[in-house]
């Protein structure tokens, strides 16, 4: 609130402000909704977005999207050629087996994808089996081949190739 309160701020009287955003993404890092207090409002003209372009309209990843948004279960049964999966596991240790064949096998064959350069695994969560600290770990040794250039740093070993994200703003 306090970066949007500058930015207001600044501008000149005779400037226009177009806020562009997605309804549907993270609320703000910081205090407040800026977004959605400005949406909310009623004060302000809100035009929304509501056809999908960059992704095919029929994209199961898609559809279920929208189920989802409106409070419906999405479609899980397993369609021929789909690019939405939904992998069921009785914990999580089956689940990590279907991760790394999901991630290693079955996305590259479908899409023609590099595992490595093209496929990207988001979690919701830092620990656990599951968590993006185990995941990495995991993901790491199964795509990267050994005797590769490693350097390790921190309590992590990173390798060629490996994505990073910052998640941190210092």
């Amino acid at each position: 609130m306090l970066l949007m309160r500058s930015l207001l701020r600044a501008l000149p009287d005779s400037a226009a402000l177009l806020i562009v955003g997605d309804v549907d993404q993270l609320p703000s890092v910081g205090p407040g909704q800026v977004l959605a207090d400005i949406i909310g409002s009623d004060s302000i003209p809100v035009v929304s977005l509501t056809e999908v372009f960059r992704q095919a309209a029929k994209s199961r990843i898609i559809v279920n999207a929208h189920r989802i948004n409106e409070g419906r279960m999405p479609e899980l049964t397993v369609a021929e050629g789909s690019d939405f999966y939904f992998v069921e596991a009785a914990d999580p240790e089956i689940g990590l087996r279907k991760l790394l064949t999901m991630v290693k096998d079955r996305i590259p064959a479908r899409f023609g994808l590099d595992p490595i350069r093209d496929v990207q695994v988001l979690c919701p969560m830092n620990r656990g089996g599951l968590g993006a600290r185990s995941l990495n770990v995991e993901l790491q040794q199964a795509l990267n081949p050994p005797g590769e250039l490693r350097v390790e740093r921190f309590g992590w070993t990173f390798c060629p190739g490996d994505q990073l994200e910052g998640s941190k703003n210092r």
